[in-house]
């Protein structure tokens, strides 16, 4: 039975996937699993996980049609046979030494979570074509220690050392056999991760950085505004409503992060092309006297009370959002 299982969700991501298993398959720690999940990708990743499943023992493939990342990895949680669990996302990598480190810090700390530094990567392209990755550290600080599981829930709120995103922690698997990643929804760490530090008795972190977050366009943060990202309202609601019931203490920390929900979905909506489109065509409307008068419009009946709200959305956006 290995120690650790690797879990990693993978969808239309061939050319940074090799980069990615190459770099968990060499970790120093040799006594793991890696779990591809391979959600009904439409290019070659899922056959280039079934290359590594014959190369490399340690390396399961699982076919699935696409569901998204929560029950991907939901999926790796139900086959891991770790006794820790780990995940990893197909277009990062991961420092040599990264599950070394976070192994030998839960059994020095007897702690059912350990945590590490995040290097966020920059990939830019430049004028010859060849990409430039450029790397700034996620957390302003390199400190290490130990939090009991208010105080690990705490800090997931304040995202001051730490945040909720899965990829930098190694977890006791029986926390995560009891829970599950939400489906449908695209704040699912959100959700999720504050309820595994809840339960912890003890978390060991040490923020040198050890996992390499890629960011380029077409990664789910930086992508532009859906429906779905209200998600990450309702799950700092529900977090929010789990402090008052059991830590009211902590009230000030969940507001915080509740109020943060709000102005994380608005700067996604005012980024968003879609709203830059529709204000743009609007401002150009307004330029070339195409534009009549919208109330006149609804009451003579062309146009209904839903484009009526949404024409005042794009005017609102217009004068916010762009200059004439």
């Amino acid at each position: 039975m290995p120690e650790i299982s690797v879990i990693v969700p993978v969808y239309n991501c061939e050319k940074y996937i090799g980069k990615c298993i190459e770099s968990i398959l060499n970790q120093t720690f040799k006594d793991l699993e890696l779990i591809l999940i391979d959600d009904g990708s439409a290019d070659e990743s899922g056959k280039i996980c079934d290359e590594y499943k014959i190369q490399d023992k340690r390396v399961k493939v699982i076919h699935e049609k696409n569901s998204g990342v929560s029950i991907a990895r939901n999926v790796g949680i139900n086959v891991a046979k770790g006794k820790y669990i780990g995940f990893v996302d197909s277009d990062d990598y991961l420092a040599p030494d990264m599950y070394e480190s976070l192994y030998e810090n839960l059994m020095k700390s007897h702690a059912d979570v350990a945590i590490c530094g995040i290097m966020n990567c920059f990939l830019k392209k430049l004028p010859n074509g060849k990409i430039k990755e450029e790397h700034a550290l996620q957390s302003n600080t390199c400190e290490k220690g130990i939090l009991n599981g208010k105080q690990a829930f705490s800090e997931a709120l304040k995202s001051q050392i730490f945040s909720v995103n899965p990829v930098n922690k190694l977890f006791y698997s029986r926390f995560l056999k009891e829970e599950r990643f939400p489906a449908n929804k695209t704040s699912e760490d959100a959700f999720f991760i504050p309820k595994i530090l809840a339960k912890a008795e003890r978390v060991v972190y040490d923020m040198e950085p050890k996992y390499y977050y890629v960011r380029h366009l077409g990664s789910i943060t930086t992508s532009d505004f859906k429906e779905s990202d209200w998600s990450v309202v309702d799950a700092y609601k529900e977090h929010l409503n789990v402090v008052k019931d059991k830590y009211p203490e902590l009230l000030e920390e969940a507001k915080f992060r509740y109020y943060w929900s709000y102005i994380y979905v608005l700067d996604k909506m005012i980024k968003s092309k879609m709203v830059r489109e529709a204000a743009r065509k609007a401002r150009d409307e307004a330029r070339n006297g195409k534009g009549k008068n919208k109330k006149e419009q609804a009451l003579s009946g062309k146009l209904t009370p839903a484009q009526v709200k949404n024409h005042n959305k794009n005017e609102l956006f217009l004068v916010e959002g762009e200059s004439a």
